[in-house]
């Protein structure tokens, strides 16, 4: 198979579970992972609720982390493992849907409580 499609699922899959990480790291301690969740521009410090903004971004967090894991997991299984065109396309084509809605929906919330 052709590598730089190999990367990009390894890549989309420490992606998955680096964002896991970080909502059990919200839920467990409180902490808003800024990389993921804010941007450079922003710091979570200003939040102007913290409690309500981690309650509505933390399921955000958990549906894009597990998006990429599962097709991170099928593109690495693709292209390293067993090939499935049609399954990667599926997988492929419904994490850049849930990656567009995690960036509207985490951009509406910035707006909203910073």
């Amino acid at each position: 198979m052709d590598s730089i499609w190999g990367f990009i699922g390894i890549m989309v899959f420490g992606c998955g579970i680096y964002a896991l990480y970080s909502y059990v790291k919200m839920k467990s301690a409180g902490e808003i992972n800024a990389n993921l969740l804010l941007g450079k521009d922003f710091m979570y410090k200003t939040c102007k609720d913290k409690e309500a903004y981690t309650r509505k971004a933390g399921p955000a967090l958990l549906v894009f982390g597990t998006a990429g894991v599962i097709y991170g997991g099928i593109d690495i299984v693709h292209c390293y493992v067993y090939p499935m065109a049609a399954v990667d396309m599926a997988g492929m084509i419904l994490f850049f849907i849930v990656l567009v809605w995690f960036g509207l929906y985490t951009t509406k919330l910035k707006k909203n409580y910073f």
